[in-house]
């Protein structure tokens, strides 16, 4: 115990005659008996025999990956030391020799404290670990024309997005959010890039064709929407060769199409009267749907077109660059699309891409004439579809969608 005290009062009067240079404090304090730490001794004895040392390391910043390990070299510092993580979820850190072990656990910043325990010095490493580039989903699935997103879950916060093929699905980035938008049936591979990190992954994205309810290009075919009626749609309109196509444009009662669509060129209109073809045509020499196609094909009466209403949702799409609504049954799921045409009036074709007008074969109830003017349709454009119960002219031209009844 003497020899211990000898040396702690020969090492505190050495240390008095540097701590005018020295920029450390002891460890600990003089104990009541006139002893000292042997940690305290051993300090002063390193700065007479080695100089004062500041704790340094090599970095202090770190960026690593989840999994991965980064080293530190402690360069400076009386070789006793101490380490520690603020947060051990993200990263845990240990000690080997002079050597600070950092290893990523998770995506996120965090601070690792390295501790002289001879000065008390400390540093602070910086240390961010690289999270994963990971998505929401890492496939998608979308019609022409529609727009779909995939979260990015996972990552470092700054990314850059490409397509293989920007003529099937474009791209584009919101915060954090891929944004698909599909342009033309086909596939496409989309990559997402982590900027800081450089790690890339790639989404799958199908197109397709808004309107897939065709077996075939044979049409046309019979759409079953799960009617409860047991109708069935046809795919296409009478005169077109394929759902998106317009088609013909007919009066009413008319069965073939013409140049000029107006009152004097219409064939049941003469010396100023409309003549009366009857009530409802469906199924008549007048039904220009059963008189083209034949069989059991029939126009529209408005039952059909109320429960297509009542039994499908409906939707404005471009279908191969053609507007219209497609109708999907709430039963069954399957479609049929129906373009946006127009009307011919006179000799012009107006709101071809805006509207679609469809004939019914009833005509309107006028009760100031037993011969009436108008005939009931249904229109639609891209915020309405309805049923026009007030009917219209029955000289303009208009498309007729053919139906089979059960």
């Amino acid at each position: 115990m003497k020899t211990i005290k000898f040396i702690s009062i020969l090492a505190l009067m050495l240390l008095t005659s540097v701590t005018a240079n020295a920029q450390n404090s002891l460890v600990g304090d003089v104990n009541k008996d006139g002893s000292v730490n042997i940690a305290d001794v051993t300090m002063v004895v390193n700065i007479i025999l080695n100089g004062q040392k500041e704790l340094s390391l090599s970095v202090n910043e770190i960026s690593l990956s989840k999994g991965n390990n980064a080293t530190i070299k402690i360069t400076s510092g009386y070789g006793s030391y101490t380490v520690s993580c603020a947060d051990t979820n993200i990263a845990d850190a240990t000690l080997v020799g002079s050597t600070v072990i950092i290893t990523g656990k998770k995506g996120g910043t965090t601070v690792v404290k390295v501790i002289d325990t001879i000065s008390g010095n400390m540093e602070e490493v910086n240390v961010k670990v690289l999270a994963p580039l990971s998505f929401s989903a890492n496939s998608a699935e979308l019609e022409i024309g529609k727009t779909t997103t995939i979260d990015i879950i996972s990552g470092n916060g700054n990314y850059e997005v490409t397509s293989s093929n920007a003529n099937v699905v474009e791209v584009s980035l919101s915060g954090t959010t891929v944004v698909l938008t599909g342009k033309a049936k086909g596939n496409a591979t989309v990559t997402v890039k982590d900027v800081v990190t450089g790690s890339t992954e790639d989404i799958s994205v199908t197109v397709k064709d808004v309107y897939t309810g065709c077996p075939d290009e044979n049409h046309p075919h019979l759409i079953d929407l799960g009617l409860p009626s047991g109708t069935k749609w046809a795919c296409c309109n009478v005169g077109a060769d394929k759902p998106e196509a317009y088609g013909g444009y007919y009066a009413w009662g008319e069965t073939e199409e013409k140049e000029v669509y107006n009152v004097s060129t219409y064939m049941y209109y003469q010396n100023g009267s409309y003549i009366n073809i009857g009530p409802e045509i469906s199924g008549t020499k007048y039904d220009v749907a059963h008189v083209k196609w034949g069989g059991k094909w029939r126009m529209l009466i408005l039952d059909d077109i109320k429960e297509l209403f009542d039994n499908c949702t409906s939707e404005w799409v471009t279908l191969n660059g053609v507007n219209g609504r497609k109708y999907t049954s709430k039963t069954n799921g399957n479609s049929i699309f129906l373009p946006a045409a127009g009307y011919r009036w006179d000799g012009d074709l107006d709101f071809a891409g805006e509207y679609g007008f469809y004939w019914s074969s009833t005509h309107y109830e006028e009760y100031w004439s037993s011969t009436p003017s108008n005939a009931c349709y249904f229109d639609f454009n891209s915020s309405y579809n309805e049923l026009g119960d007030s009917g219209d002219y029955r000289y303009s031209g208009r498309s007729v969608r053919p139906v089979v009844r059960k």
